[in-house]
């Protein structure tokens, strides 16, 4: 099926409808919003035919919303609303990156309104622009500083072991504390996955995208 075009205030969104989609129903589906360059249709189409997905509708956003400065989830949502009919509830609505974009998936499930109930974050970029250490990470440091962590969200967190990533596992090690410490259970709200061979590019988070879409399925 050929991408049809909607427009946000950030960016031109490519949009991927289901089979089942007509113009005539009022049937509504859920939604995942891929962030950066990622191809998640092949998963979402592959899944759903094992039955482990129900039909989504795929809207990714191309433009990097590196550190988050660009990304506004709200406007965005928003926009695909007026257009397509996806489901309301957050648990509906689902919200991918890698790298910098998966910081700002997670910050889209955790941050008020309730716009995602699901996210994934690959390889997340938790050393910021600046590349700060695990210690001084700010995106670490204001998660810790959160007073509490709406219940009923799924993140999926995961690093390689090659390249860039190697030098995550400190960060994600924080990380999970901070989680478990806010009351997030792991296995249930959160989880982070050390891939062996994983590293910090395009062919490498594709290849662990289904395994993330499979988790936050599996509620």
């Amino acid at each position: 099926m050929v991408p049809r075009k909607t427009r946000s205030g950030i960016a031109h969104v490519s949009v991927r409808l289901p089979k089942s989609y007509a113009p005539e129903s009022s049937r509504r589906y859920p939604l995942l919003l891929v962030l950066g360059e990622l191809q998640a249709k092949p998963w979402t189409d592959s899944l759903h035919a094992e039955g482990v997905l129900p039909e989504m509708i795929v809207a990714t956003a191309p433009i990097s919303a590196e550190g988050g400065a660009e990304f506004a989830p709200a406007a965005l949502l928003a926009n695909l609303a007026e257009v397509y009919r996806i489901l309301e509830a957050p648990e509906g609505r689902w919200i991918c990156g890698a790298g910098h974009d998966g910081i700002s998936a997670m910050r889209a499930v955790l941050d008020p309104p309730d716009l995602f109930g699901c996210g994934a974050c690959l390889s997340g970029s938790f050393e910021g622009a600046e590349g700060e250490p695990p210690l001084q990470s700010t995106i670490l440091r204001d998660l810790e500083e959160r007073r509490s962590l709406t219940k009923g969200r799924r993140l999926y967190f995961d690093y390689g072991t090659l390249g860039l990533d190697e030098c995550y596992e400190p960060y994600h090690r924080d990380l999970g504390a901070i989680l478990r410490g806010k009351g997030w259970g792991d296995g249930s709200e959160f989880t982070i996955q050390r891939v062996q061979g994983g590293s910090h590019d395009i062919v490498s988070w594709q290849a662990r995208l289904g395994v993330a879409l499979q988790w936050l399925a599996a509620r």
